[in-house]
């Protein structure tokens, strides 16, 4: 049960497995009744209730394996680290940035603008007029440019690089043994 498995082959297996589990359940649904003056397709009644239960069964069998294969999965995400410029990631952390805490952060810079002061400023503007010698209203930033592009910057080659590395490590990572 523990076989030698690459990280994208146990992947596609538990989709594998979840494909089998579903065409055993249409299964059961067709073979699990009939009406009463119909024959069984399997023979008999006893070999109709033994076809049953023998796919409830390998439904059952289908779900173990399914299960010990995910623990697989999720233990090698778990323990294999990546480093990535100079930080170092445990797989499961890169497959949780992708999957949109890496976007949130992008999103926390590109919230670094002056477009909520510039529409009020707008609005203010239209009930305000300027006595000689005063300065027009403007954007205060309390951020700087240049962090905002650097953090961009960041986040964004973190997520291509994620993508590109995480291709790889699929292919080339063994699953853990349990």
């Amino acid at each position: 049960m523990n076989e030698p498995m690459k990280l994208i082959e146990g992947m596609k297996k538990l989709k594998v497995l979840e494909k089998h589990i579903d065409r055993n359940t249409e299964r059961i649904t067709q073979y699990a009744a009939i009406p009463s003056n119909e024959k069984p397709t399997f023979g008999d009644d006893k070999e109709q209730r033994a076809q049953v239960k023998g796919l409830i069964q390998s439904n059952k069998d289908l779900v173990d394996e399914y299960l010990h294969l995910k623990q697989r999965v999720d233990m090698t995400n778990l323990v294999t680290t990546v480093t990535i410029g100079k930080r170092t990631f445990k797989l499961i952390d890169l497959l949780i940035l992708r999957r949109g805490l890496a976007k949130r952060m992008e999103k926390t810079f590109h919230g670094l603008t002056t477009d909520v002061a510039d529409r009020r400023i707008a609005g203010m503007s239209r009930n305000i007029s300027l006595q000689p010698g005063e300065k027009a209203i403007h954007a205060v930033r309390f951020y700087d440019e240049n962090e905002k592009f650097e953090g961009l910057q960041d986040w964004q080659g973190l997520q291509d690089e994620i993508e590109q590395r995480l291709e790889v490590i699929n292919a080339t990572t063994d699953l853990v043994t349990i």
